[in-house]
């Protein structure tokens, strides 16, 4: 008996994903051998991705061929292990790249889904109502078919919490839409759920992973080397938006007193610990209220989201509060004296210079009450 379905379905989409797989780890290698985690999972989800795209082609290659039926059930498995996995080294990704906390039920949540899955393909073996492969070696789909695909839909659902709950975090969202990585994804199910024998999923994955490298190689542009905080291409690129959009806000400018000394005592690669350090310490003062940059040389900038003076003055307390801890308790050869300065953005009126003008006159003053 013959096969229901065409290997040319899934040539022409599985070579291509695994021809921008390739790409992908040839226009990044710089990436992938960065030893963070980060790395890791990207390098976990092209490998993923691409041994799903080969096994489709295999896949739709030998069925119907009874003589080779063990292979068939045991490709079709690793297919579904795949889809799973490229799922959940997303989410993975994103807890990395966010450098987010996962809550102790969200951590169960997510042993649940995987034992869960898991679960169903080893049962699969023995019972099958996921997927079948007859005597003829042929491939159904069965009724378990769909509840393994809501299952996997949670991981991604998953994901989306975990991205909207990061959303204000530090304002890195901006350059990393979550649809470049679910639109293919979500299209590529739909289609193939609808119509069988089509092949799209495995080659939706490699067109989100691409996605999500783009939005990487976007955001690496306006980040400063460093500190990892934004730079003065994302001050430029949000005070537009700010006056495009008339949306209120606050800057708020912090520069180092005596940092030049920090420089010429200790050498520069004390001062730039010190630079670090000091971004850290404003990062975590900031929380979600706004975007933290390093403007330049020892000054940064806060970009408020508000212009209520009862919230520019919290922030202002919170930085204080923070640099004294700091230099009562550390170890290091320096402190740390911020000078600390604050402007409100006439979104309507005022244009970039003006309001930057305006923010290194407020600090200037802040350093000379300091030296008083």
């Amino acid at each position: 008996m013959e096969s229901t379905v065409d290997i040319r379905m899934a040539l022409g989409s599985d070579l291509i994903g695994m021809i921008l797989v390739v790409v992908l780890i040839i226009g990044n290698i710089w990436r992938l051998r960065l030893k963070t985690k980060e790395s890791k999972v990207l390098i976990a989800m092209l490998a993923t991705c691409f041994s799903c795209c080969l096994s489709d082609i295999v896949a739709f290659a030998i069925d119907g061929d009874a003589s080779h039926r063990d292979i068939v059930y045991f490709v079709n498995t690793w297919l579904f292990a795949s889809n799973f996995l490229c799922a959940y080294s997303w989410f993975i990704f994103l807890k990395e790249h966010f450098n987010a906390e996962l809550s102790a039920s969200e951590k169960w949540g997510m042993r649940i889904m995987k034992v869960i899955l898991l679960g169903m393909l080893f049962a699969n073996l023995y019972l099958p109502f996921i997927f079948s492969v007859n005597e003829f070696g042929i491939y159904s789909r069965e009724f378990g078919y769909w509840i393994y695909l809501a299952f996997n839909y949670a991981i991604i659902v998953n994901s989306l919490v975990l991205y909207y709950k990061n959303y204000r975090k530090d304002g890195s969202i901006k350059f990393f839409p979550i649809w470049m990585y679910i639109i293919p994804i979500v299209v590529a199910t739909v289609v193939q759920s609808m119509y069988y024998g089509i092949s799209l999923m495995s080659a939706s994955f490699a067109v989100a992973i691409a996605g999500a490298f783009n939005s990487l190689q976007n955001e690496r542009v306006f980040r400063d080397h460093l500190t990892g905080l934004f730079n003065r291409a994302f001050l430029d690129y949000v005070l537009f938006l700010y006056s495009r959009n008339g949306r209120k806000a606050s800057g708020i400018m912090i520069s180092l007193c005596d940092f030049q000394k920090i420089n010429e005592e200790y050498g520069h690669a004390v001062g730039d610990k010190a630079l670090c350090k000091t971004a850290e310490l404003i990062h975590e003062s900031v929380g979600r209220w706004g975007s933290v940059l390093r403007y330049a040389g020892d000054e940064f900038i806060i970009m408020v989201d508000s212009q209520y003076d009862m919230h520019i003055s919290n922030c202002i307390e919170k930085l204080n509060m923070n640099f004294d801890k700091f230099n009562r308790e550390t170890t290091e050869p320096y402190k740390l004296r911020p000078a600390i300065g604050f402007k409100k953005h006439e979104s309507n009126s005022e244009g970039i210079d003006s309001f930057l003008n305006g923010l290194a006159a407020s600090v200037k003053e802040a350093k000379l009450r300091r030296t008083l």
